[in-house]
């Protein structure tokens, strides 16, 4: 599985009109576009855990642009957007937990269809699920993935870190900006004192680690993987 990002990129760098002709042909059919309703601070983790699964010659796509990045909720008037442009109709929505307020599935599904988006059906995984809709004609299949899953997604690299270095970072506290920051600061802290970063501890990490740590974002993944 191959990470495409717009600008940059370790792995692969596309520009928007090498992008607009893998829509046009059948390789559209196995190109995953992210949209994030955070930021960009999930693609070293994303990178790492593509290379983890296999997703025989699957893309994903991260798109970076110059425009500001609308967060949380209002990220998803994107699903309008790739499928007209692009002709590309499966998309992976990254949210952190703080972004939804009740339930996700029907706050998701409800937003959908203010902006005029057709519900078809909802497939529920374990703690994940696919939205199948419809975006004019074309038929989209939407993964939401809400990270953290509380607050943001760096309590899942927490996790990581005391599942494979046997170390706990504490996590108590109000869950306001200095606290976001505190364990960005203890993250990159012990991943520093040992010598590695959140992409080097991934790689040598344990699958069965990756999948308790990452559990939502493993279990997409997996299903993007079988779905050859």
């Amino acid at each position: 599985m191959i990470i495409l990002r717009f600008i940059g990129g370790q792995v692969e760098r596309l520009k928007t009109a090498e992008i607009t002709q893998l829509g046009n042909y059948k390789l559209s059919k196995r190109l995953y576009i992210i949209i994030t309703g955070n930021g960009t601070h999930e693609i070293p983790v994303l990178e790492e855990l593509c290379n983890r699964y296999n997703g025989h010659d699957k893309f994903i796509w991260f798109p970076l642009t110059a425009k500001k990045r609308q967060t949380g909720l209002s990220a998803l008037n994107a699903v309008k957007h790739y499928p007209s442009v692009y002709r590309i109709s499966s998309l992976i929505y990254l949210v952190d937990g703080e972004h939804i307020e009740g339930t996700a599935k029907v706050q998701i599904k409800n937003y959908l269809q203010n902006i005029g988006i057709e519900i078809v059906k909802i497939i529920e995984f374990n703690t994940t699920f696919l939205i199948n809709c419809k975006v004019g004609n074309h038929k989209v299949s939407l993964y939401c993935v809400i990270l953290g899953p509380e607050t943001f997604f760096e309590e899942e690299q927490v996790k990581l870190i005391e599942l494979e270095l046997g170390i706990t970072i504490d996590i108590s506290g109000n869950r306001d900006k200095n606290w976001k920051k505190r364990i960005k600061r203890e993250i990159k802290r012990l991943l520093r004192e040992k010598g590695m970063n959140i992409k080097e501890l991934i790689r040598n990490a344990s699958k069965n680690n990756l999948e308790r740590a990452f559990s939502n974002l493993c279990e997409i993944l997996k299903d993007i993987e079988k779905d050859c």
